[in-house]
């Protein structure tokens, strides 16, 4: 015997502080059949729309009033529009090629006056005509909205009698009317009841939430929700609503975080604009668990949704954003997972799965399959998901410099105290294709970092390519922690260093009190005891070609205001070539230069390298183009874009990037 369910009807709730089981939401008994009313009455009105647009019809095409070598042609002409306006109506609704219809048949109409000049009475029939089309189009809309309100307030027997009051209230109005002939009252019946046969079928239409007619569906929504059960603006997250009927209730601007809907009826009848609930696709699975078995849920919206044991084998999730969704318990066995977007607070505990898809072909085929082979044991998958949503990928399109690697993935741990990066793989997809997983804590910014890593790998390219050394930027403080990150990825760096070693090259390690530290081949971390170092941005290349990508450094550590100074007289050097094209850059870089040294969200190691960069331009900007190193261009370039996307607006170097970025690239030709 099905338990009674606990009525909420009519309710408005200011705040929620218990769960909704087995609930009956929405009307009262006497709003619901006020509405109903409402809506019978609005038929019977709206019927006046077809009426008055068949009656002007029939005047004209009955009774026409041009010569009579144009009775048939312009009698014909007036039915093909008014048939052309209910068929573009019933396909587009009020869309712009049903506007530029219009614009057409008022210019064709008008040409008529050009044939026949001196006939006032053309002009009159004229108007009388485009306002029967005008009629037309709008009984259709009106009366399709009205029959849509009251279909959702009483389903299809409210439908029938909707549609019976308006060919009731159509035909008593022709028997009354004043047209001349049995005949003529007829066929203006019959052209009226025409058009709302095409509003029965735009309002079938509406309720089946085609995209054209989206607009009638939510005024009707909107109009079958007043005085029912309301939940607008609240956080519902972790509400249970199970087996529950939420017919007309407004969950607008809701947070669904985990709410859970097993077994919920009627929410294809509630409100729910803005809210996961919104697809159809996802309300059945969130209604229904054992639905999803093979759905396809491409860029399907399921942030935070309730998944707790559904049915999602061989299911679609590509590009799927599962945030905060909790898939506890769910089935995910062959299930194809390519680019789904998860973070640290989606759930997988107890899921069952014995293999998913990593990526799906454009014929719909699934490829490459984790585990590679076998399956997943009792545990494993969750085990296995819980490393991949903890890892950043950095894809390198043209292969991976190695030395230039060790100094991004080093000097990102400097940045972040604390951050803990591990190098899980790294794999050569082929073609110069090389990625690289790096694991992240769970509550890393893994947008941010990965930024940073690419930004910091730009600048190591740049300085490799121009036969510098690379300079880590450290607080003495730090080196022991560096010493520690090292020994963690004591087997990674072995690699690295073999890249390093082939170079005959070495990392450095900048801190402060006029202490610098080598990373040596072997990949220890020593303090190196020439104090002596020569290390300038400007520096003379017989002195060894060292230079450091945070700033210069002669015996101490370089200020800003040295650098700047530096990166003036670069520009200045550039100012003396007098071409257009060099003074373009000229003050396309002094502006750059202005953002970054006024810019109050750029940290001073961001304040460096920026500059570094700026100085890179201006130096190949004053070689003549044929000689300018592209690849150093590239690489500074990015460097700003890279710094740019990872700031906020308040930014000025973003705000400045933003118009300077166009002309820049166009100089370089990049």
């Amino acid at each position: 015997m099905t338990a009674t369910k606990r009525s909420i009807r009519g309710k408005r709730f200011r705040e929620v502080k218990q769960n909704f089981e087995n609930v009956q939401a929405g009307h009262k008994f006497h709003q619901k059949f006020l509405l109903f009313l409402f809506g019978i009455f609005g038929i019977c009105i709206s019927s006046l729309l077809p009426f008055t647009a068949a009656e002007g019809l029939i005047g004209l095409i009955i009774k026409p009033t041009f010569n009579n070598e144009f009775d048939v042609f312009i009698s014909f002409f007036e039915i093909s529009a008014f048939v052309v306006t209910l068929i573009l109506t019933v396909l587009y609704g009020l869309e712009f090629k049903f506007i530029v219809f219009l614009i057409i048949l008022t210019v064709v109409c008008s040409s008529f006056t050009a044939l026949l000049p001196g006939l006032i009475s053309v002009w009159v029939d004229i108007i009388e005509f485009l306002l029967s089309i005008i009629f037309t189009w709008s009984g259709c809309v009106v009366i399709a909205t009205v029959i849509t309100f009251v279909s959702l307030i009483s389903n299809q027997l409210g439908q029938s009698a909707a549609i019976a009051t308006a060919t009731c209230s159509i035909v008593v109005m022709f028997m009354y009317s004043d047209l001349p002939s049995i005949f003529s009252k007829a066929t203006a019946t019959v052209i009226a009841l025409t058009i709302v046969l095409a509003s029965i079928v735009i309002c079938k239409k509406a309720i089946n939430y085609a995209p054209k007619f989206k607009w009638i569906t939510s005024k009707a929504f909107f109009w079958s929700s007043i005085g029912a059960t309301s939940f607008y603006g609240l956080d519902l997250s972790g509400i249970r609503f199970d087996n529950s009927d939420l017919s007309y209730t407004d969950l607008r601007k809701t947070n669904l975080t985990r709410s859970s809907f097993s077994g919920v009826v009627g929410l294809e009848l509630a409100r729910t604009e803005g809210t996961i609930l919104e697809d159809p696709k996802i309300r059945k699975l969130l209604t229904t668990k054992d639905s999803g078995y093979a759905e396809d849920f491409t860029d399907a919206n399921l942030r935070g949704a309730d998944l707790r044991g559904a049915d999602l084998r061989e299911a679609i999730l590509v590009r799927a954003q599962l945030l905060d969704a909790d898939l506890s318990g769910a089935n995910l066995t062959d299930a194809c997972i390519q680019d789904w977007n998860i973070n640290h607070n989606t759930r997988f505990t107890k899921v069952e799965c014995k293999r998913v898809y990593l990526k799906r072909s454009p014929s719909g085929h699934f490829l490459e399959p984790k585990p590679d082979s076998g399956e997943f044991l009792p545990g494993e998958f969750e085990k296995w998901v819980t490393d991949i949503r903890d890892t950043i990928d950095l894809i390198f399109q043209n292969g991976l410099n190695w030395r230039a690697f060790a100094f991004s993935l080093t000097q990102t741990a400097i940045d972040h105290e604390g951050l803990d990066l591990a190098v899980r793989s790294i794999e050569n997809k082929g073609d110069g294709v090389v990625v690289a997983k790096v694991g992240v804590s769970l509550e890393t910014n893994k947008t941010a970092i990965h930024q940073q890593m690419t930004g910091h790998y730009q600048e190591a390219m740049l300085a490799i390519e121009s036969g510098y050394e690379l300079v880590l930027r450290a607080k003495d403080e730090e080196i022991n922690r560096l010493t520690q990150f090292r020994d963690q990825q004591q087997k990674f760096i072995q690699g690295l260093v073999t890249g390093i070693a082939e170079t005959k090259g070495q990392v450095l390690i900048q801190g402060e009190g006029n202490r610098i530290y080598l990373m040596d081949q072997a990949g220890d971390i020593m303090e190196n005891s020439n104090q002596n170092v020569s290390a300038g941005g400007n520096v003379d290349m017989s002195s060894g070609g060292r230079v450091s990508i945070g700033g210069g450094m002669t015996g101490s550590s370089v200020t800003l205001g040295d650098l700047s100074g530096q990166v003036s007289n670069t520009i200045q050097q550039l100012h003396d070539i007098k071409t257009t094209e060099a003074q373009e850059l000229v003050q396309i870089l002094a502006k750059l230069q202005t953002a970054i040294e006024s810019d109050r969200v750029l940290t001073p190691d961001q304040k460096q390298q920026a500059l570094e960069a700026v100085s890179t331009l201006a130096e190949e900007g004053s070689k003549p183009p044929e000689k300018r190193a592209t690849k150093f261009c590239t690489m500074a370039v990015n460097a700003l874009k890279g710094l740019a996307s990872s700031l906020t607006n308040a930014s000025q170097l973003a705000e400045a990037m933003k118009t300077l970025l166009p002309a820049l690239t166009g100089i370089f030709a990049l």
